[in-house]
């Protein structure tokens, strides 16, 4: 617990240790939104479901996997270096499903939506700003209305960015100097037990 040069809160003066500036790169966020939706419809083709599969289906669950990607953007200056940004976030979707015979498989598909929006974005420099976005996606309820297409209510929720990698300086207590690992030894699950909710 003595020891100083490790992640956690800082206890009395912040400064106190500081030994360099050191230069790291990083993906700066410049500029980003969110948006969330509740209780919405969506269909869902799938696709990658076995041949073993005996319809008819029926749904389980859907939810995101993977990593979401914003496609087909188009940038439109404006004023005050700000930009109108559109383009279609794709969220790929994970179907999961009993068939006739009530084994569970999975299908795959994916959400697109169309965002149009407005974001801060720098101005023209050597090392070129992207544009990403997260999200998650989670449905509940839903049936299937065709052999491979189900209707899923759910919600989801993604947030867009502006990403731009930089060099930062930023002070340092130097490298981080970790514990001895703690042998919980005895009754495992006691000690299991007795940990805190949270950190």
């Amino acid at each position: 617990m003595k020891n100083t040069i490790r992640a956690g809160r800082i206890a009395g003066d912040p400064t106190v240790g500081l030994c360099e500036r050191i230069c790291i790169e990083v993906p700066r966020v410049y500029d980003g939104c969110r948006d969330t939706f509740d209780n919405q419809t969506v269909l869902f083709e799938l696709t990658d479901i076995s041949a073993q599969a005996t319809p008819p289906f029926t749904f389980i669950s859907a939810h995101s996997y993977g990593t979401a990607v914003w496609e087909n953007i188009t940038v439109t200056p404006l004023d005050n270096g700000r930009a109108r940004v559109a383009g279609d976030v794709v969220i790929p979707v994970s179907v999961t499903f009993t068939d006739a015979l009530g084994n569970p498989y999975t299908g795959k598909s994916e959400l697109r939506l169309h965002k149009d929006t407005v974001l801060c974005v720098p101005r023209r420099a050597v090392v070129p700003y992207e544009f990403r976005v997260t999200a998650l996606f989670a449905g509940q309820t839903g049936n299937f209305i065709g052999e491979r297409t189900v209707s899923v209510t759910g919600c989801y929720t993604y947030v867009l960015k502006v990403i731009v990698p930089v060099d930062i300086l930023v002070p340092t207590y130097g490298y981080a100097v970790y514990p001895e690992c703690t042998d919980c030894g005895g009754n495992a699950c006691t000690a299991l037990l007795s940990l805190p909710l949270f950190p």
